[in-house]
């Protein structure tokens, strides 16, 4: 899930690919939260 994003620190596209992997590691992708947010609310309302 959005979670293990955070292990992540090789960006290719957008803007996380101009910052280094140092800045990049800890921190989950926010585009995989919001949309993992997404899917938990929908997961609510079923």
């Amino acid at each position: 899930g959005a979670e293990a994003t955070r292990a992540m620190t090789r960006a290719r596209a957008g803007r996380a690919a101009y910052v280094g992997a140092r800045d990049l590691e800890g921190s989950p992708d926010p585009g995989a939260v919001a949309v993992a947010r997404v899917f938990e609310a929908l997961a609510r309302l079923a």
